[in-house]
């Protein structure tokens, strides 16, 4: 099990509590309307290569 730091451990207990908003991506933000923006465009992102006939990374469906 590895040890965290107690800086890590606060990072943790932000995006639990809502604090702070991740995606999928990675960002961070403390601002709710831009999780909220990045939320959407990953979305049409996504919808975009479901479209294309992406369905995982850089992999076309057969």
């Amino acid at each position: 099990m590895a040890m965290t730091s107690p800086e890590q451990s606060q990072q943790e207990r932000a995006l639990e509590t809502g604090e702070v908003y991740q995606d999928a991506e990675g960002r961070r933000t403390t601002d709710p309307g831009s999780g909220a923006a990045h939320a959407d465009s990953e979305a049409d992102r996504n919808a975009e290569h479901l479209k294309r006939g992406e369905v995982g990374p850089r992999v076309p469906e057969e």
